[in-house]
Parts: structure tokens; C-alpha cells; sequence
């Protein structure tokens, strides 16, 4: 087993789309498979079913994913350290994202501060992972910044920088699929199939079920939004989510909520108990920038 195929089948696993993964991953599909395949033998079991043009996790491939992520997430973690052992600050900035957030706020922000400082002299190091694990290393310093939702917790300063719409996912064939929008109350009494309870979106999420004044009825928790775009597909709930392009491999339907309060705002994060270098405080003052615009625009 190498690193390589472990990154390659946590790439899949995310897009669930080999194609979509290989060109994510510059290699041909066929080598895709191939590393796919070894992995797979060298385990015993089948991490991935394909059904014609579709592709998802088996329960093997369900229960490896969090173990092939965080033994990613240690490595690059303890590559670090060492890095930062040898050259205590070299001018790069960690960074993390949560899986949700990935496909364009992480590069329009950095984008944009590279044009806002008419240079690209500051290096950015991105980890990607869950927004639980992640808060964890923005706390104790692992990380100097976070793209995630909003959070609530104390210690951490948040500058609210775009608006995430979440939208109501249904199978194809739900009495609720071809309507034009729906009110949360509109799913009270159906099957629910939520995010992980330490992500920020559930806690959101959890408010406006509160303000509904009902309850869902929980069946199933998971990690990934393809876990629950798959179970939903299967027939077995409904859930909140954004729109992701793993929705594509899907037979599912995006309904919007008539409700303006179904959305979560994406943040800039960041620890207030750790010291600021001065690259540190310009990422920061620039995001403070780009906050006010969007309030102002909210508003």
C-alpha cells in the first residue's frame, strides 16, 4: 500500500467520478484503475461499485475513507513539523478548508489577495478535511487560518466573506422533486440523513429545525456529503446540503428552500490566543476587507 494510492482512492472518494478524479489527480484514468485496483487487492475487498456510469463507496470503502484521510492528514501534519523544525518560519501560511468549501472559496480568496498585494511572495500550504478536526488545529496552531462556516466558539475570530445557499436533496422520484421551492417543515416526518454532528453546518442546521419547531428524524449520520447524496440517491432520506458537483453522479434533485435563512456563510477563521506575524496580519486585514464588502451587500 503507498501513499499515492491512498491519495488517489480519497480523491475518488470525494468526486466519486473516475474521470472527474483522474483529471484532479493530472493521470490517465487507466492508471486511476490501476492504483485503485492494486489497493483494493492488497485489502481483500472492493472499495468502489460501479453501476454503468455511476460510481459509489461500498460499506469497505465507507469504513476506510476516515482511516486513508487521517493517515494523509498525519503524514502531512508530522511533514510539517519537521519542516518547521529545520526552518523555524520560511513565510508560508497553513491553511485549511473543509471538503464542502473547496471548489472555489479557497482559490478566489487566495486569488484575490495575490492581486490585492500585486504579488505572490507568501506561500499558502492548504490541508483539506473535516471542520471538527480542523477548528482542533486552528486552536492549537497547527493551522494559521480556516475556510469553514461560522463558528461558535469563543476563542476563534470569523470574518464572514461569501454566502453558501443550502438546498433540500431528494431522490428523483420524491413527491417533493419537481416543486419550485419548499419550506423545512414541508420534510417533518421524513426519513433525514444528516451531516456529522461536529460539523458547523449540523449545528446550523439544528437552529432552524429549532425555529421549525420539529425535530428530524435522523437515520443516518455521515462524514461525507457523497455518503449522503449516495443514500439519498438509494431512497432511504432526504437531506440538507449545498450544491457540490458530486451531486452530478447522482439521481437526485436539488430543491430550493422559499425559507431566505436555508444558507450558511463561509468564513475566514482564525485563532485569537496566537500572535500574528506581519504576513499573517495581511491575510487578515485583507480578509476584514473583503467581510465588510459582503455585509454591506447583505445588508
Amino acid at each position: 500500500m503507498t501513499l499515492q494510492e491512498l491519495r488517489y482512492f480519497c480523491v475518488t472518494a470525494e468526486v466519486l467520478h473516475y474521470t472527474r478524479a483522474s483529471r484532479l489527480l493530472y493521470i490517465s484514468q487507466p492508471s486511476l484503475s490501476y492504483a485503485i485496483n492494486k489497493l483494493e487487492q492488497e485489502l481483500g475487498v472492493p472499495l468502489f461499485e460501479k453501476n454503468g456510469k455511476k460510481v459509489t463507496l461500498t460499506k469497505y470503502g465507507e469504513e476506510f475513507l476516515p482511516f486513508a484521510k487521517r493517515a494523509l492528514s498525519e503524514l502531512s501534519e508530522g511533514t510539517e513539523r519537521l519542516r518547521e523544525m529545520k526552518v523555524p518560519y520560511s513565510g508560508g501560511v497553513s491553511m485549511g478548508y473543509i471538503y464542502s468549501v473547496s471548489f472555489s472559496a479557497l482559490p478566489d480568496f487566495v486569488n484575490r489577495f495575490y492581486t490585492h498585494q500585486g504579488s505572490e511572495q507568501i506561500a499558502f500550504r492548504f490541508r483539506q478535511g473535516m471542520a471538527g478536526e480542523l477548528v482542533e488545529q486552528l486552536m492549537n496552531g497547527t493551522l494559521d487560518f480556516l475556510i469553514a462556516g461560522k463558528p461558535d466558539i469563543a476563542s476563534i475570530d470569523y470574518l464572514p466573506f461569501y454566502r453558501q445557499e443550502l438546498f433540500l436533496i431528494v431522490p428523483a422520484t420524491h413527491r417533493l422533486a419537481e416543486e419550485k421551492s419548499v419550506l423545512l417543515s414541508d420534510i417533518a416526518g421524513e426519513n433525514f440523513i444528516s451531516i456529522n454532528h461536529e460539523t458547523l453546518t449540523y449545528h446550523q442546521l439544528e437552529k432552524e429545525f429549532r425555529k421549525a419547531a420539529f425535530a428530524p428524524n435522523t437515520i443516518i449520520e455521515a462524514d461525507e456529503y457523497s455518503s449522503i447524496a449516495a443514500s439519498v440517491s438509494m431512497g432511504s432520506g432526504v437531506a440538507i446540503m449545498p450544491i457540490l458537483p458530486i451531486l452530478d453522479s447522482f439521481n437526485v434533485r436539488t430543491v430550493p428552500f422559499a425559507d431566505s435563512s436555508m444558507y450558511r456563510d463561509v468564513c475566514v477563521l482564525r485563532s485569537s490566543s496566537h500572535e500574528m506575524t506581519p504576513e499573517l496580519k495581511s491575510i487578515w486585514d485583507f480578509a476584514e476587507q473583503i467581510s465588510a464588502s459582503f455585509i454591506d451587500a447583505s445588508e
